[in-house]
């Protein structure tokens, strides 16, 4: 193989690994909404389509580890690697379990984002929307419900959800069982110090799960402009 030919297949493979990182990045952030969980299967596949034809065209022969890698990535995506939406705010993602249509959990689409009024707000925004789509249970898991070595109160929390009719069970988590954001969160508050998170306590992760009554709070097709009004406000 000439030194040319050479350089054009490096340059090849790198165009089209660039490529399909790039419409893998497209597939996975397609904007799902909380009636879209068929998305889960469709996102999976289109990025194992991807990754197979570039399998296809980049390896002279099949390799078979290649190919378990491959699957055992997608088999971790299609549990781990799916969220979704609110119709009405951004600001927190929803998580549908693999094993219980009826459970999602809630994080926040930005890690280090304090838990300020607005936060809770949304959140609310998001349990009025919830049960119209069949979820009876919300799972929150966060170390942000903690100050330092205290648990944050939650009064307004509570009060607000007395309400609406939703119960809420609390518990603790063990840090260990979340490495990924432990990790995530150690970088921004002991490498890039991110200012909200100073005092968080890493290890000490708390879990509210939240028990929906079984009928919608609220028919959105007549007070869609309600929650849109309430945004605006805030604003």
């Amino acid at each position: 193989m000439t030194p040319f030919s050479l350089f054009v297949e490096l340059v090849g493979s790198s165009i089209m690994f660039t490529g399909v990182l790039y419409l893998s990045y497209l597939i996975q952030t397609a904007h799902s909404t909380i009636t879209d969980t068929h998305h889960r299967l469709q996102k999976t596949g289109g990025i194992g389509a991807l990754l197979l034809g570039m399998m296809v065209f980049e390896l002279p022969e099949f390799n078979t580890m290649f190919f378990i890698v491959v699957c055992a990535f997608l088999a971790f995506h299609y549990c781990y690697g799916f969220s979704m939406r609110s119709r009405f705010t951004d600001s927190l993602v929803i998580v549908p379990s693999i094993l219980d249509k009826h459970r999602v959990q809630l994080h926040l689409a930005t890690l280090s984002q304090p838990l300020t009024r607005d936060v809770y707000n949304d959140l609310f925004l998001v349990l009025d929307e919830l049960p119209s789509a069949g979820v009876h249970t919300v799972v929150l898991e966060s170390p942000l419900f903690s100050k330092r070595e205290k648990l944050r109160s939650t009064l307004y929390f509570s009060f607000m959800l007395k309400k609406k009719g939703i119960v809420l069970e609390s518990s603790t988590t063990p840090f260990y069982t979340k490495p990924w954001s432990c990790l995530l969160l150690a970088i921004q508050k002991y490498i890039l110090r991110v200012p909200s998170i100073q005092s968080l306590p890493l290890t000490r992760w708390h879990r509210y799960t939240l028990l929906l009554p079984n009928t919608p709070n609220h028919d959105y097709q007549n007070d869609n402009w309600e929650l849109e009004c309430n945004k605006a406000k805030r604003r």
